[in-house]
């Protein structure tokens, strides 16, 4: 089984990731896990990166500042779909690696992502949509990373709206509410294929 997980920052994914793994022992995979192992000196991505930046985003050590790299990206719309075009091709080249290892060993696995595209969609069993109200996720986001209103609405509003989620999903998990009822939400819907 292989199951995509999608939705925006401060939906509560991890929640449902951190479920999948310890209740029913899946393989879990972040695109924002991979798409790191990218960004490291001496990769095709990094140095692309670096190219359409400029040096100022990486360390003394070389390695990126990831602070400073994601503060240009969210005041610069054009700029992070030039990164976009950068690493997603190589991200989701991995993530077919991993779902081609885990169809052949049979074993089950999910992948996060915020920003899925349709080759995702398709190599995906089902495809779990994590929706949660805005407020809640403006409150959450200010609340575990410290962010201003200001940044939260601008973090969310930078991603795919809910509308285009819908669109894709094969399954919505309301979490909005408390972990105990998105917890029940995904064990009833595991039940229909458990062995």
């Amino acid at each position: 089984m292989v199951i995509g997980v999608i939705g925006g920052v401060g939906a509560g994914k991890s929640t449902v990731l951190e479920v999948l793994k310890n209740d029913f022992q899946y393989e879990v995979y972040r695109m924002d896990d991979l798409a790191k192992a990218l960004y490291q000196p001496g990769t095709r991505v990094y140095d692309a990166i670096l190219a359409l930046l400029g040096p100022d985003v990486a360390r003394e050590d070389g390695s990126l500042d990831f602070t400073k790299f994601a503060e240009r990206l969210y005041r610069d719309r054009v700029l992070r779909k030039k990164v976009d075009h950068i690493v997603h091709p190589e991200v989701f080249r991995e993530v077919d690696r991993l779902i081609a290892k885990a169809r052949k060993k049979e074993h089950n696995i999910t992948v996060e992502t915020a920003l899925p595209n349709q080759h995702f969609i398709d190599e995906c069993d089902e495809v779990w949509f994590i929706y949660t109200e805005a407020e809640v996720r403006i409150q959450r986001l200010m609340e575990s990373r410290g962010y201003t209103r200001g940044k939260a609405e601008d973090m969310i509003h930078s991603q795919m709206d809910d509308a285009e989620y819908f669109e894709l999903s094969t399954f919505v998990i309301d979490n909005s509410g408390t972990r105990e009822e998105t917890v029940h939400e995904i064990y009833e819907h595991c039940k229909r294929f458990q062995r």
